[in-house]
């Protein structure tokens, strides 16, 4: 009877029904429920990886401009001005032609010595002696979000601050200020171009303006030095830290349309960046001048991002919101790309206050 008893109670205890049967698997709810949080965990992770990824690139970016920025005010400060951003012959026999740009200057500071000892400063960039080491890629002249880098060639993603324009050989008149969209420039508004002199009443010529409103210029370098003239630290007198140095450009350096574009070029189009023409009907008459239009359309900061390579010398970068900039004293910082236009004006111009009391007051 024990027996019969124990064997009735083990029966009791055994799983008889089929919610006692153990589970192998998964129902589809479940798995569906499972690969809908992972999706979800992914779609929160990639953008946040994807900003991580932005902000290396950025930084890595504004490093290489410091290196860059850093060497310029160390040629500088060797040779007690600094260097122009391009170097033309002045268009007498055996002069003419394009020699270099202010990268050729600062190439003993970004530990390039071995280029710079080996450059001809007599002989054109494109000179069979020069035209291979223009060639080098140098990687602390380009900036991680540059797409248009092409791998092995003289790529530069970075330009320097030369204000309202260059100067150029005009109608046989030499040295005369042109701005990159305005042709040439009427600064102080008395409807003569390519002036030196005035009309004895103390206004300001057009070339005294231009080298207040700008810090770097292209120079003659061989014959006669029709254009020459230069800033010295000690001539910012609106102070090393209110001066812009250098900038971004992706819409410079090597492009494989045009196999002479590299960072020795001294095109203007390619060496510099400057601020829209802030003058109404090209004439810097009183009442015509609006400092709006200097961070404006496609002058404006990342206004010509769409523009084909070597068309469009404003600053311009991949980063969201502005480009990465250089200032005199040594400090980088990221610059918004909304700036207020008469600020980003001032901070071009080594020398605003000296406009002080002509219609180009900032």
């Amino acid at each position: 009877m024990k027996c019969k008893q124990r064997f009735a109670d083990i029966v009791k205890m055994a799983p008889h029904s089929k919610s006692f049967r153990r589970r192998n698997g998964y129902t589809i709810i479940e798995l569906l429920v499972v690969t809908a949080v992972i999706s979800i965990l992914i779609a929160l992770a990639l953008p946040a990886v994807q900003s991580a990824r932005n902000s290396a690139r950025q930084l890595q970016c504004l490093n290489n401009m410091r290196n860059a920025g850093l060497g310029i005010i160390q040629a500088t400060d060797t040779a007690s001005r600094f260097p122009a951003c391009g170097y033309y012959g002045d268009g007498t026999p055996g002069t003419v032609g394009s020699f270099r740009s202010w990268v050729v200057e600062i190439l003993p500071f970004i530990d390039q010595s071995n280029l710079y000892n080996q450059w001809d400063f007599d002989k054109h960039y494109l000179d069979p002696v020069n035209a291979p080491l223009a060639e080098t890629y140098i990687p602390v002249l380009t900036c991680a979000d540059d797409i248009s880098v092409v791998p092995g060639q003289g790529n530069l993603s970075y330009v320097v601050n030369s204000g309202v324009g260059f100067s150029a050989l005009i109608g046989g008149i030499h040295d005369c200020p042109i701005g990159p969209r305005s042709g040439k420039l009427d600064l102080n508004g008395n409807g003569i171009t390519c002036n030196h002199s005035t009309n004895g009443d103390g206004t300001p010529s057009d070339r005294e303006l231009f080298f207040q409103m700008g810090l770097f210029f292209n120079e003659t370098w061989k014959g006669e030095t029709r254009a020459k003239r230069h800033h010295t630290m000690a001539g910012l007198t609106d102070g090393a830290s209110n001066t812009l140095l250098i900038s971004e450009n992706i819409r410079t350096g090597y492009n494989p349309a045009r196999s002479q574009s590299n960072w020795a070029s001294p095109n203007p189009y390619l060496t510099s960046f400057y601020i829209g023409y802030p003058c109404l009907n090209g004439t810097c008459s009183e009442g015509n001048v609006d400092y709006n239009l200097a961070n404006s359309g496609t002058s404006a900061i990342n206004g010509g991002l769409d523009q084909p390579e070597g068309s469009s010398p404003f600053p311009s970068s991949l980063h969201k919101g502005g480009v990465n900039a250089g200032y005199c004293d040594g400090h980088f910082q990221f610059l918004s790309e909304n700036i207020d236009g008469k600020v980003y004006a001032a901070l071009m111009s080594p020398q605003g206050q000296a406009l002080d009391g002509t219609p180009l007051e900032q």
